[in-house]
């Protein structure tokens, strides 16, 4: 009773922690371009209710669905309302609750293992980044856990509701994102090294510490959960059926998403990329990053998984710990193989390092019966942990727009909040108020996150070259732009100096002369009434 109060109170502890780290200040960091993309594709979801699944970009649509509880609990109505913490909040409670998730694995790995990879969960610096991040990654992550939890549940137990369970899982991930596929091979092959032979012998529903899974998967058994999954990823994917034929493209995105896996000048990366920030990152001028603790333990669960001699620590499956040490394994070559890379998809494989990591701290403590000596070495690893922490701080509440973070990725700069900012302020003394014209002319399409920083404004329009008519009350223009844009403008503009959209990516702001006057009035009364108010 003792133990189980003590293991509870644990949880509750790190739960705390995890959820301080994701959800405090959810919008001190300005909208990531991904994440303005998928606020849009939110929109029009909530404000249609319909979606349609496309096959070159986006993604699927659970993160759109997530995102309905908590854009309705902040009480806005209008898009052009809502905020970045509005969107974010959904990925963040994800992002904790990865941490409950475990428990579904205390008879696969052991109590002590879990409680260890719940702390490694909450305090890794990656996963608490990308929970502050309105991608996919972490409910691909939470979606592919359920699945493995579920299904060693069902093999534990036979039981139908956690077939339906992993299945639904299943659904889920193929509805999240493409790369979910990886996932399902690296699984499946790792189940055909490590338990398939084990699995097809029928043993009474009981708790396995040979290494085999009780009971067998059936055809029929694997008929439903093919059915359900497939059920599921469709629904979401035809966006409640209100597109019924969107999911039929769903493999059509392979094409793209194959051709981009070839690697491209903007995200090809060496095989290395992702293990070496991992376990060491050290930009010059700037502070050390590493979650080298939670790779070595991981390593040291691997080895001692595939050693022959007693059973594992704390009643850890030797089979399933094959298992996921093969998976792991597969996954992360597979990402590391592949060209094409972008920091967040380290997410996918670390999953699973954590969890053998977890397993490695128990066996350290099991090889050590010494009392004092255990209490250093817990000591050794909670400080690591609380190191792991404070990298977690840093990377999300100091350097979280750095690029010297290994975790920020073409991040914009905190000046596209001050594009929002002048340009609502220039809204204020304009006849048409938000329906005043705003032109962006850019020297390519990634000018977002711009459009949502503009999203209060109904007249904006987006360029790649100059327009016929470049004038606008405001005008935003790339530099290249520069001489062509003020000789047009010249006459009947200023330009008011320079924003940053990411580093090294600027724009030049002109605003209309008969906007610009009032507007340096206005400010110039609010300064004087400033400073009256101050002098009283």
């Amino acid at each position: 009773m003792i133990r189980r109060t003590a293991f509870a109170a644990a949880m509750v502890v790190i739960m705390a922690a995890a959820l301080s780290l994701r959800l405090s200040s959810l919008g001190n960091r300005p909208f990531h371009g991904d994440e303005a993309v998928h606020a849009f594709k939110f929109r029009e979801l909530w404000e249609h209710g319909s979606y349609r699944y496309d096959p070159n970009e986006f993604h699927g649509p659970t993160i759109y669905y997530a995102a309905l509880p908590t854009v309705a609990l902040s009480g806005h109505h209008r898009f052009g309302d809502t905020t970045e913490t509005d969107y974010r909040l959904a990925v963040a409670l994800f992002g904790a609750a990865l941490v409950l998730l475990l428990l579904l694995l205390c008879d696969a790995v052991g109590k002590n293992a879990v409680l260890w990879a719940a702390l490694f969960t909450a305090l890794s610096p990656a996963f608490v980044f990308y929970s502050r991040y309105y991608i996919q990654e972490i409910l691909l992550v939470f979606f592919t856990l359920t699945f493995l939890g579920s299904a060693w549940r069902f093999r534990q137990s036979e039981r139908v509701a956690w077939l339906i369970a992993a299945a639904t899982s299943a659904g889920l991930m193929i509805a999240t994102k493409e790369t979910a596929v990886l996932t399902f091979v690296a699984a499946v092959a790792a189940w055909f090294v490590t338990l398939r032979r084990r699995a097809s012998v029928t043993h009474p529903p009981a708790p396995s510490r040979d290494g085999r899974w009780v009971g067998r998967l059936t055809f029929r058994d694997a008929l439903l959960a093919a059915a359900i999954a497939l059920g599921v990823a469709y629904v979401l994917l035809s966006g409640f059926l209100t597109n019924p034929a969107g999911p039929l493209s769903y493999f059509q995105a392979y094409t793209s998403w194959l051709r981009r896996a070839g690697g491209t000048n903007l995200h090809n990366q060496s095989w290395t990329y992702y293990l070496s920030f991992l376990a060491w990152h050290h930009p010059s001028a700037g502070p050390i990053w590493s979650e080298a603790l939670i790779l070595g333990l991981a390593l040291l669960a691997t080895v001692a998984a595939f050693v022959k001699g007693d059973s594992l620590p704390g009643g850890a499956d030797r089979g399933f710990m094959r298992f996921l040490a093969v998976y792991t394994l597969l996954l992360t070559a597979v990402y590391s193989a592949i060209p094409y890379k972008t920091p967040w998809c380290v997410l996918s494989f670390l999953s699973g390092m954590i969890l053998l990591a977890g397993v490695g701290t128990a066996v350290i403590f099991d090889s050590f019966k010494n009392l004092p000596v255990r209490v250093l070495l817990a000591g050794l690893i909670l400080a690591g942990s609380a190191q792991l922490g404070w990298q977690a701080y840093r990377t999300s509440f100091i350097f979280q727009t750095d690029i010297r973070n290994p975790y920020v990725y073409a991040q914009p700069v905190p000046d596209v909040v001050e594009i929002k900012k002048r340009a609502e302020e220039l809204a204020e003394v304009h006849p048409k108020k938000f329906a005043m014209v705003v032109k962006v002319i850019s020297a390519d399409e990634y000018y977002w996150p711009l459009p949502w920083y503009l999203r209060r404004f109904d007249n904006v329009g987006y360029w790649t070259k100059i327009p016929e008519d470049p004038d606008a009350a405001l005008v935003f223009v790339s530099p290249e732009f520069d001489e062509d844009v003020t000789k047009r403008l010249d006459k009947t503009h200023i330009m008011t100096g320079f924003y940053g959209l990411r580093p090294s990516v600027v724009f030049e702001t002109f605003v209309r002369m008969d906007l610009w006057e009032p507007f340096i009035t206005l400010k110039n009364k609010r300064k004087a009434a400033s400073g009256a108010s101050g002098e009283e």
